[in-house]
């Protein structure tokens, strides 16, 4: 239901373009974006960077999208300043994330904006553009930072984790020469630049908390905790919905007997990582040695690891993951290591797949499980559930069912979106 009143002015300052909204990240964005349009009388401003390898072209600027300006990427000397200066010297030691993407220009180029644009509320997509905050200090607007996880629990959890072999350049690796691959990516080095960004960010996440109004997270649990870090109490849950009437429509898909699905961006360390876990831990212990179909982005390093392997294939980006996943029997989705919640979980149920996780797989979410989806952290027991539900038609039937209802009742956007309301906008 649109709110009457004058339009208002929202100014917010992105990592990335999130259109087209294809990961979980651009997902959260361009909905969020959507709502406070529709539902808030937003007038929505972006002040983007632009990932590796992305382009903007203005025709694809989405409706509620009132004007896109791009922000500058400081250039290799300013990064290497920036640590130096910011994450290696002095007291207050900045994550190194929020020193590669810093730089004086930016800073005036906010401040001006904000001068001249006059906007009612301006968010700040994640932590890492946090040390803009002194662009915002003449504002006495609404000022809100898009958290989305616990990005210092998710990198102690990839040092944890079973399997912890993707890069920590992600999907800018491919860009970078191989020698500084494999420099940054060895075990030592890796392990060393995760651990000192972890105890690096558990300072500066509650440090945003006290220098904003408000902070976004998609998990319950991790929104109270840094209530309890910071001792401010203005942490908020906005979390992951799905479109249920689209995932949920009965679209001809015809099942392939034995056949499981994952979906995810492999390109992304924590999926690259799910995808060895899956196919190494699990998968040999499944008796009827099904097929599993990866739908996604995927690297061709981690293609050529699994090439001769019949169980494994690789679909890449596809026009419709629902007719993908829909003509499977099972959707396998256990995640090596992360925070926040998972799209991958929601939307397979929102899909009236049968879901089997992990833990990790319904951290932050409320579905009962047993009923709506299955999870262990055992890999023989994620595999017996794998393959009972392959010769159980029933009960296949039944979760899927289970599964969408608490999806419906649970992740609808118009439900979600209240919580704009509570914050402030």
């Amino acid at each position: 239901m649109l709110k009457s009143g004058k339009r208002k002015r929202l100014l917010l300052i992105s990592t990335r373009i999130f259109w087209p909204a294809d990961v979980g990240h651009k997902i959260l964005l361009y909905n969020y974006c959507k709502g406070l349009y529709d539902q808030y009388n937003y007038d929505i401003y972006v002040y983007s960077f632009l990932e590796q390898g992305q382009s903007y072209f203005e025709e694809d600027r989405p409706y509620f999208i009132k004007r896109v300006f791009l922000a500058k990427h400081p250039d290799h000397l300013q990064k290497a300043g920036n640590i130096v200066r910011h994450s290696l010297a002095g007291r207050n030691r900045w994550s190194f994330q929020s020193s590669l993407y810093y730089s004086g220009y930016n800073q005036r180029r906010i401040e001006e904006l904000v001068r001249r644009m006059k906007p009612d509320a301006v968010m700040v997509d994640l932590v890492r553009l946090s040390r803009y905050y002194p662009a915002l200090k003449d504002f006495d607007g609404l000022k809100t930072i898009f958290m989305e996880d616990a990005l210092s629990k998710r990198y102690i959890r990839q040092l944890r984790a079973v399997r912890n072999d993707s890069g920590i350049g992600g999907r800018y690796e491919r860009f970078l020469p191989g020698w500084i691959r494999r420099v940054i990516n060895s075990r030592f080095l890796k392990n060393l630049i995760l651990k000192e960004e972890s105890r690096r960010l558990l300072t500066e996440e509650p440090e945003a908390a006290r220098n904003f109004d408000a902070l976004i997270y998609v998990n319950k649990f991790e929104a109270a905790d840094m209530n309890k870090r910071s001792g401010k109490n203005n942490a908020y849950t906005v979390t992951m919905g799905a479109d249920c009437d689209y995932f949920g429509e009965d679209i001809q898909a015809e099942k392939v007997p034995g056949t499981l699905s994952f979906v995810g961006n492999m390109t992304v360390a924590a999926n690259a990582d799910s995808v060895r876990m899956i196919m190494d831990n699990i998968m040999p212990l499944i008796p009827s040695r099904p097929v599993i179909h990866f739908i996604g982005e995927v690297p061709d390093s981690l293609r050529e690891e699994y090439r001769d392997d019949p169980r494994c294939v690789f679909e890449g980006v596809v026009d419709d993951i629902r007719k993908y996943v829909k003509s499977t029997m099972v959707v396998l989705c256990p995640v090596a290591y992360g925070t926040g919640v998972k799209t991958k979980t929601i939307e397979g149920m929102a899909m009236s797949m049968p879901v089997v996780t992990n833990y990790l797989g319904i951290d932050g979410l409320s579905a009962e499980v047993g009923k709506d989806l299955l999870m262990s952290d055992d890999f023989k027991e994620m595999a017996d559930m794998v393959e009972m539900l392959l010769h159980d038609e029933g009960r296949r039937l039944e979760l899927g069912r289970n599964g969408h209802e608490y999806a419906k009742r649970m992740h609808r956007w118009e439900d979600i979106y209240k919580v704009f309301g509570e914050i402030g906008f």
